[in-house]
């Protein structure tokens, strides 16, 4: 059975198909995603292996540009999105 995917905003289920592989309510106007984190960003499997290699390791983005297949300002964007992804699990862990 197909899963109807509706907004976060306002749970409308009516959407636009965006070129880019996003979603635009009818309702609302919100933008949204039905990707995770990992599969939305464009670099390579390799690439994305290796950033979060050095995240865990605790090099710095401004470090991890002479050893990174990638730019400064993606290794730094990288290295938001995984904070963010932390901050929202630990948001919804319960505590101890």
């Amino acid at each position: 059975m197909r899963q109807r995917r509706s907004c976060p905003g306002c749970a409308h289920h009516w959407a636009w198909l965006l070129g880019d592989g996003r979603f635009k309510c009818r309702s609302c106007g919100r933008v949204y995603t039905w990707l995770s984190v990992w599969d939305a960003s464009r670099l390579s499997e390799h690439d994305k292996r290796k950033l979060l290699e050095f995240f865990v390791l605790g090099v710095p983005a401004y470090r991890a540009r002479f050893r990174a297949p990638c730019s400064r300002p993606t290794t730094e964007r990288f290295y938001r999105q995984v904070r963010a992804v932390m901050a929202m699990h630990e948001e919804l862990a319960e505590p101890f």
